[in-house]
């Protein structure tokens, strides 16, 4: 056992047995797999027969060990068929194989066999096939529908010459009884994990992804043999009770242990894949906190395109009535379609998605491999998929699904390579679609809730807004025959005269009332944004003091403090004079009969963090405008306060019901709010807080809550 030849034997029978069986175990093997196993249990039974030869020198076992190593070819060469599609020599050259197998197999085996000039013919023989698979390997790799993985083949391709030939170098060794140490092994053990890793991903590994999996098991490998050691040998005697310690010790530190070298290698091999997961995970963190569309959609495209990974981008949502997708926006040089139909999508794209992704390489691949075959419909309908990618401006289709429906796709490309994004990054974008899915669902829960709650709040107007109109109508009415009365011939006095004029007087003021509360029952009912501008809140602000200190006089003790560079806000400007006014009235009337009236008006910025401390990316605050009115009136009752933008809720002898409630409104069309906050005998504030406009940069989502429930009328 002290031979190294030996040891080297019974490590190559160990590790291949631990590839073998790791293929084995896996469920639903494809026929790749399995012909995998046969072509790696065929080289770790030669290994392990080599290994007995060389412990026991049993001339049988060398025997076997060749039996084994003639047959190497066939396993080969049909698992190199299976692997490389479309090749043709490998399968001319199978049955001459197979022939000169079965004359190398019978030398082998004959009792009176002539070792010196079988084994070199066995070499030979086993080395000149498997170059034929490398061969057929090779030109796979040329035709390759893609750069990435022709490159990536032709990194298998220069393996398996460096394995064959160290392989030729060992057997040279042995021959001239060169003590070297066993680098053919090392290589064909290196080959046949790399081969596996393939198979299981389905894909071609790339040089630096094989680099970074070798990198980890062998840094995992160290780090437990160290552990191993150091408890098994160091510690002392009891060998059992310490290679139980250690095997337990193993076990717990595994995870954790593994997870920390895969982290470290990928910082080191993969820094740019690594960085766009740090993108996506900070861009599905802020999608986390918005809800409406137009925002997730600004914060979405603006966040692709800074990760420096995306030229292209559009976002496509479906419409309401479900028969096609619109694109909602787009980044990049070139303007992408505007409308893609349902069918469309259903039959050129959702056929050819795999988790929730349909990638142009994949497609690209397939092409190639169904054109081989002779399949000219699948192959026309691949056309034409790919020429909707190239409408699209697409390397990558993300699908956004609900849970009932397609809710749209997200299309990203990077035009300065052919290839720009792996499997392995396409399935991170296809995550963060899936976030954008719950996003869309969420901003239509919210909008449906917002409508319930809109036809509800009808429902109540329409029973305050009989109210408000049967009792004028009343008064109209009673003026109205009083008028008939008087007006009869005969019974005209000059008193009657006067009353007449009275009454008249009476029905044109509840004429009036009448069109008011309709004209701000309206102006409730109908959403309307008016016209929208990027405005100065504090201008706006000043002219309103201006108009409301000429109402009010001198009653009130007006104070009026403005923030610096105070952003500016998207709404329009005349509702939101008509807002301020408002409560600045309210306020005046709350105060009436106070000795030492005082109105304190004040603006700020207001920001909020999004992203938790410590989360991937910058946690970058979103930046809000609060206009404050603080009065010190007698202040707002606990139950009065809850109710107070309630339409045709009122404390007022003569009010409607209605003002405080048309603001809120007016406010809220413009993505703002306004809080309320009283207590008795100490006042009320009144802030109104409206998100800032942002021109370069994405604008935040998130509304920050009310501190009262929402309803609607001026108080006192």
């Amino acid at each position: 056992m002290d031979d190294p030849r030996t040891q080297s034997a019974l490590l190559g029978w160990i590790i291949g047995l631990a590839i073998t069986v790791s293929i084995l175990l896996k469920r639903d093997k494809d026929p790749r797999q399995r012909l995998f196993c046969f072509f790696a249990g065929n080289v770790t039974l030669y290994y392990a027969f080599d290994f007995l030869h060389a412990w026991q020198g049993e001339p049988w076992f060398e025997r076997i060990g060749l039996a084994l190593a003639v047959i190497l070819p066939q396993t080969g060469l049909r698992f190199f068929r299976a692997f490389a599609v479309g090749a043709r020599t490998v399968g001319r050259l199978t049955p001459l194989a197979s022939a000169i197998g079965v004359v190398l197999l019978a030398a082998v085996l004959y009792p009176s066999w002539a070792r010196p000039a079988v084994g070199p013919a066995v070499l030979a023989y086993v080395v000149g096939f498997l170059l034929v698979a490398v061969f057929d390997l090779n030109v796979r790799a040329r035709s390759a529908a893609t750069r990435v993985d022709a490159a990536r083949m032709r990194y298998l391709v220069i393996g398996a010459l460096v394995t064959l030939s160290m392989q030729i170098l060992d057997r040279l060794g042995q021959v001239m009884r060169v003590d070297m140490p066993p680098v053919g092994l090392a290589m064909t053990m290196i080959y046949l994990f790399t081969i596996s890793q393939i198979i299981v991903r389905n894909r071609v590994l790339d040089l630096y992804e094989m680099l970074g999996r070798f990198a980890v098991l062998t840094a995992l490998g160290i780090s437990l043999a160290a552990i191993y050691t150091a408890l098994v040998f160091w510690v002392g005697r009891g060998f059992t009770i310490n290679a139980f310690l250690a095997s337990l010790v193993i076990l717990i530190l595994f995870d954790p242990l593994r997870d920390l070298v895969e982290r470290k290698i990928a910082d080191f091999f993969f820094r740019e894949r690594l960085v766009l997961e740090e993108d996506v995970a900070s861009l599905r963190h802020r999608l986390a906190h918005i809800i409406s569309i137009d925002i997730m959609t600004e914060v979405l495209l603006s966040g692709l395109e800074a990760s420096r990974r995306v030229t292209h981008a559009a976002l496509y949502l479906i419409d309401p009535h479900g028969r096609g997708f619109d694109q909602r926006g787009s980044v990049g040089p070139d303007q992408p379609l505007p409308r893609v139909e349902t069918a469309t999508v259903r039959l050129r794209l959702t056929p050819f998605a795999t988790g929730r992704a349909v990638a142009a390489t994949a497609l690209t691949q397939r092409r190639a491999q169904l054109f081989g075959e002779g399949d000219e419909e699948q192959v026309k309908s691949l056309d034409e998929t790919l020429a909707l990618f190239e409408s699209l401006h697409a390397d990558a289709l993300l699908l956004i699904e609900g849970e009932e429906q397609l809710l749209g796709f997200l299309t990203v490309r990077d035009e300065r390579l052919k290839d720009a994004f792996s499997p392995e990054e396409v399935a991170l974008l296809a995550g963060l679609a899936g976030q954008v899915a719950i996003t869309v669902e969420n901003s239509r829960l919210y909008q449906q809730t917002k409508e319930r709650d809109r036809l509800a709040a009808l429902g109540q107007m329409a029973a305050g807004l009989a109210h408000e109109i049967r009792n004028p109508l009343g008064a109209i009415k009673a003026a109205a025959q009083y008028i008939e009365e008087v007006s009869a011939p005969g019974a005209l006095t000059p008193a009657g005269a006067e009353g007449q004029q009275e009454f008249l007087g009476v029905i044109v003021e509840e004429v009036d009332r009448l069109n008011r509360v309709l004209s701000n029952f309206l102006t409730y009912a109908r959403p309307s944004s008016g016209q929208v501008q990027v405005l100065d809140v504090n201008e706006i602000l000043r002219r309103t003091l201006q108009v409301f200190e000429t109402q009010v006089g001198g009653r009130v003790d007006l104070t009026f403090d403005t923030a610096a560079e105070l952003p500016r806000v998207k709404a329009d400007g005349e509702r939101l004079h008509q807002v301020f006014l408002n409560l600045l009235l309210n306020a005046a009337q709350a105060m009436e009969g106070e000795d030492k009236a005082r109105l304190d008006v004040s603006t700020r910025v207001r920001s909020l963090r999004l992203m938790r401390e410590g989360a991937v990316g910058t946690a970058e605050p979103s930046r809000f405008v609060e206009v404050r009115f603080a009065d010190n009136g007698p202040g707002i009752p606990p139950e009065t306060l809850q109710n107070i933008f309630i339409p045709f809720f009122t404390t007022k002898a003569k009010g409607s019901g209605l003002g405080l409630a048309v603001c809120q409104r007016l406010v809220r069309d413009a993505g703002g709010e306004i809080e309320v906050r009283s207590q008795v005998g100490q006042g009320a504030i009144f802030t109104v807080v409206l998100p800032a406009a942002v021109e370069e940069r994405p604008r935040a989502s998130a509304m920050p809550a009310p501190a009262a429930p929402p309803g609607g009328q001026p108080h006192g």
